[in-house]
């Protein structure tokens, strides 16, 4: 498993908030299931074996909270339904269209830098999404 690291520590210092012990029971579920991209309600459960204190509505602002923060992001979906990956540099992800599943895609991406288009929109991060089925699903 792995475990809360300084950087997501900095990241509370600078914004002065509170690292409670429900919010670090959500962090160490999430650490735990991030290979999933798990859904907040899989980061529910897993958590209540770190807090079993921890409510549900507890989680999902918490999820929200660490979004804001930089901390993780929302990772696509083929149902549209939240799923939660760490936040760091650009990939590419893969939905399988049977079992819903979405995957971390490694592919050559060139860095993106700063990027301006002649409208004045500034691109901070961009995402690709591969669609097709996975070799369990192609069986």
């Amino acid at each position: 498993m792995r475990v809360i690291t300084s950087l997501h520590l900095e990241k509370f210092q600078e914004s002065d908030r509170r690292l409670t012990p429900q919010r670090q029971a959500v962090l160490k579920a999430f650490m735990e299931l991030s290979r999933e991209h798990p859904t907040a309600e899989t980061i529910y459960h897993a958590a209540r074996r770190y807090c079993p204190t921890v409510g549900r509505a507890t989680v999902y602002r918490t999820l929200d909270l660490f979004t804001q923060m930089g901390i993780i992001v929302k990772a696509p979906t083929l149902n549209g339904s939240a799923r939660y990956e760490m936040n760091r540099s650009p990939h590419s992800h893969f939905v399988c269209l049977k079992c819903g599943r979405t995957y971390e895609f490694q592919r050559t991406q060139e860095p993106l830098g700063k990027y301006t288009n002649e409208e004045g929109f500034e691109v901070l991060s961009t995402s690709t999404i591969f669609f097709g089925y996975c070799p369990a699903c192609r069986e």
